[in-house]
């Protein structure tokens, strides 16, 4: 009863924490999540199509032309993981992206460090370490979300798989044995871990959990080949194997759609090895290309965290911090430029929200582990550190980790090398908690073997002998807290010696920046010189001097935290505190003033807002662009914003569709079209002249213009938005070709360069280019045919509007070849004539077209993502009977008991 009231006071404790950090969101208020705002921005319009039709359409039709709908908004799963995720994160009440995220972190890792054997009060203090480190912070802030639900499953995974590890015992005989109600405990809870991560679908937090795993289980490895529990290992292996099944067949749908979807993005790698400078292009390097299988090396280690870097781990504002800092009004900063933020950051990085901060109280329990914590655990511990941390590292560790890109697994899918931190953090915040068990451990066998002695001491009359036990804790404790203190001393003196507190890459990228400003509000080139040779120098000066003094500062705060947490801990190993509850009483809360003082710089009050602001309505752009369509009939059209980051900004995609928009998965043929064309100088070039007033023709309909630019015609591009006089306001292009179109030749070419090359100088008009390995029967009698002003094919609509059925008419007087002017996306669009299935085929390198036969047809081009759909029963079904399983297994080993005691 003690033991279970002990468990409620710790959870009420994570929830009553938890609420507090987030309380505007118990009053109604939201955190501006930029990233989760793009995500609602994206799925926008699907949801509006599923608030009248009660069914989330496949399809998205509001960004790069069509993507599928089901990376930007889904239907839930039938899954028995899709109910538990929903209660886990608190959805029910509406707080699964603040609340139930810490709440998520925190009790993660309260029944993790449970698994590895920590009493609760233990438990408590690993949880809320974990849960407030840094990173995760930020990233809630960020708008990070399924990352963060990931992450939260990471410790449950690893303690599962350890627990199975740790049923291996040996009996009174030395005999190896399992204990089976630890196995199945520990089973029950990696799959479950398991499921619900992946179900959380961040799948590279995954791919960092597995590494985690594979270090621990050839750890275990070579412990049962030295003490000879081989045969027990492979059961223990063969257990997880099935867990791992479950997790996955639990999650079956959404991972076989991932990944056919996958070879279509630009992590699937990509199938031309042109590059844009082949056309005249002169910003090829800027593309995000990729290489064959996967992304291209210098774009996937983008965000690399530098090896100098890594010691933010330990000292937060190392580096600056996050590259948008708020000053104090007596900062050098303020003083020289009168801004309340300051671009702080120098690392490596092309800029950060903030730290990764473990604590200064992990780090030194960590070296603390090191010594005291023994057996696999501390190896497995250790060496996963370190590999994250060299992962971490990217493009600053390239012998190791340009080998481990070429030859890792799924390792070239996933960018942001500096993600791999949140494994350290797990790692490491694991072994912070086990050194203090340890050390607690060491104390307590002190107290029962001194209160044996004590009785023989009574009766020889002689004084109680000093054990070693104590002795060696308390010198282990002084050698940890030696090293993590002589880590900043030194840190200290070579920051007020030898750091120049300058980011060569940021700074510039910083004075660019307020160069575009100054340009902005008029400033001539000689204001501009002037700002560039005299005040920038001194801009700079001040910003060097404030990081100098954010280096310093908080590299004293990390010792004052550090000296706590020894004082703490001594005054336990040597007996001054009785009772070990109260050390991790005072230890717990010294590390959450350390971690919740630093979370509090980036994550605040300030950062919530009021729900009603974060509502989307139509701009009075948006309705301005709807007046325009209207007055000259125009129904089915594409957008190019060229007043916002046009490919990373989402917001133009909630209420018109567009040709940009923001997806880290979009497919790679289009972003080949953004390297190539749509985003490339040559559009630039063609905008100029489109604007210009030669080129505009003025009417009671706006202002439009007649210059063509082939790939947005045929991407039915109707309208540029524009800034005019501050104000964006739509322009017109009548040379757009609508939704379908006849065309008259086909052009037909060797392979995927020839395509994406064959773009740059046609007429999609008149003309289809058709890559031969596309050439099948529905084209094979293809023969090229002079216009017939009788012959047509056109867009019809019919209600409720979906996405996910595209209707069309035709009449011709012979096979003709339609083109349309939408995504070609083979696994999931299929098309009918008159009911009947017919084959379409892929032209204009990103396009659909179909052979129409004469006369008079109705065509229906349908979503029906079959692999989408297909498996959700399949899934629900290895559902159902990993519960059944679960349930028997302890129906079984608690009978197994009773039997025994009875």
């Amino acid at each position: 009863m003690k033991k279970t009231l002990t468990h409620v006071a710790a959870i009420v404790i994570m929830l009553i924490a938890s609420c507090i950090y987030f309380l505007p969101a118990l009053q109604g208020d939201v955190i501006y999540q930029g990233d989760a705002l793009k995500a609602d921005q994206m799925a926008y319009q699907q949801r509006a199509v599923a608030d009248s039709t009660g069914t989330i359409p496949n399809w998205n039709p509001s960004m790069f032309g069509g993507m599928p709908g089901y990376q930007t908004a889904v239907e839930a799963p039938k899954s028995v993981f899709t109910p538990i995720k929903s209660i886990l994160i608190m959805r029910p009440m509406g707080l699964e992206r603040n609340i139930g995220i810490l709440w998520l972190y925190l009790i993660g890792f309260y029944i993790a460090m449970l698994a590895f054997g920590c009493n609760p009060w233990l438990s408590l203090f690993g949880a809320l370490a974990f849960g407030l480190g840094s990173y995760n912070i930020i990233i809630i802030e960020a708008g990070h979300i399924t990352k963060a639900w990931a992450m939260s499953m990471m410790a449950p995974v690893l303690a599962g798989m350890m627990l199975c590890l740790r049923a291996i015992v040996a009996d009174e005989e030395r005999k190896w044995r399992i204990n089976w109600k630890r196995m199945v405990w520990g089973a029950i809870l990696f799959t479950l871990a398991l499921g619900l991560q992946i179900t959380f679908n961040h799948i590279q937090i995954t791919f960092y959990t597995a590494i985690g795993c594979v270090v621990m289980g050839i750890t275990y490895f070579v412990y049962a080949l030295r003490q000879k529990w081989f045969k027990q290992f492979l059961t223990v292996v063969g257990i997880l194997v099935v867990g791992v099944l479950f997790a996955v067949g639990g999650n079956y749908r959404h991972l076989t759609v991932n990944q056919e979807y996958a070879k279509a993005t630009m992590r699937g790698g990509s199938e031309i090895t042109v590059k844009p400078h082949d056309i005249g292009e002169e910003d090829a390097a800027k593309s995000e290309a990729t290489q064959s299988g996967g992304l291209d090396i210098d774009y996937a280690f983008s965000w690399s965290y530098g090896i100098g870097e890594t010691y933010t781990i330990l000292v937060p504002n190392a580096l600056g911090g996050g590259s948008g800092e708020n000053m104090a009004d007596d900062s050098e900063w303020v003083k020289q430029t009168h801004m309340p933020q300051a671009p702080l950051y120098w690392g490596d990085q092309p800029f950060t929200s903030g730290p990764v901060y473990f604590g200064a109280i992990v780090i030194f329990l960590f070296v603390l582990g090191c010594f005291v914590v023994k057996g696999p655990d501390r190896w497995w511990l250790v060496i996963t550190t370190v590999i994250a941390i060299i992962l971490c590292w990217g493009r600053h560790c390239m012998p190791v980790n340009e080998f481990l890109f070429n030859h890792l697994p799924l390792y070239n899918k996933f960018r942001t090398p500096s993600m791999a931190l949140v494994l350290a953090n797990v790692t490491m915040t694991i072994m912070a908690t086990l050194s203090l068990k340890a050390l607690i451990d060491a104390v307590a066998s002190k107290k029962e073997s001194a209160s044996k002695t004590d009785k023989a001491a009574q009766k020889k009359n002689n004084p109680v002998e000093d054990y070693d036990s104590r002795k060696r804790a308390t010198r282990t404790l002084c050698y940890a807290a030696a090293i993590t203190g002589g880590i900043l001393v030194l840190g200290m003196i070579f920051g007020a010696t030898n750091l120049k507190y300058t980011g060569v890459d940021n700074d510039n990228n910083t004075k660019q920046q307020y160069i575009a400003a100054i340009q902005q509000q008029g400033a001539t080139p000689d204001q501009l010189a002037q700002w560039e040779s005299v005040m920038w120098p001194q801009w700079q000066k001040a910003l060097q001097a404030d990081r100098k003094s954010a280096f310093m500062s908080d590299s004293f705060r990390s010792l004052v935290f550090v000296a706590l947490a020894f004082i703490v801990l001594w005054l336990m190993t040597s007996g001054k505190i009785k009772k070990p509850t109260l050390a991790i009483v005072l230890l717990t809360i010294i590390c959450v003033a350390d971690l919740w003082a630093v979370d509090r710089r980036y994550l605040n009050k300030e950062s919530f807002t009021d729900a009603s602001k974060l509502k989307f309505r139509p701009s009075q752009t948006d309705a301005l662009l709807d007046q325009t369509a209207a007055a000259n009939g125009d129904r089915d059209y594409r957008v190019y914003d060229l007043t916002v980051n046009t490919f990373n900004d989402s917001r133009p995609s909630a209420f018109h569709n567009q040709i940009g928009g923001y997806s880290p998965a979009k497919l790679r043929r289009y972003q080949d079209l953004i390297d190539f064309y749509i985003g490339s100088q040559k559009f630039h070039d063609y905008f100029r002249n489109a604007i210009n007033p030669a080129a505009l023709i003025q009417d009671n309909n706006g202002v439009s213009t007649t210059v063509s630019y082939p790939v947005l015609d045929m991407l039915n591009t109707r309208y540029l938005m524009v800034s005019q006089g501050n104000q964006p306001v739509p322009l017109r292009r009548t040379t757009a070709l609508g939704s379908c179109w006849l065309v008259e030749n086909l052009k037909l070419v060797p392979d995927a360069n020839a395509e994406i090359l064959a773009l740059n100088d046609f007429n999609p008009y008149t003309t289809a280019i058709v890559d031969q390995s596309q050439w099948n029967d529905a084209v094979k009698d293809f023969k090229p045919a002079q216009r017939d002003s009788a012959e047509f094919i056109k867009r019809t609509h019919r209600y409720p509007q979906t996405p996910d059925s595209l209707f069309y008419e035709s009449h011709t007087n012979g096979q003709r070849l339609a083109l349309f002017s939408e995504v070609f996306y083979a696994p999931d669009w299929h098309v009918y004539i008159d009911g009947k299935p017919a084959e379409y085929l892929r032209a204009d390198y990103i396009l659909r077209a179909l052979m129409l036969p004469a006369g008079d047809h109705k065509i229906l081009f349908v979503n029906e993502a079959p692999t989408l759909h297909k498996n959700d029963t399949l899934s629900l079904i290895v559902g159902i009977v990993m519960l059944l399983l679960m349930a028997g297994a302890l129906v079984l080993v608690y009978r197994k008991k009773t039997e025994k005691e009875a």
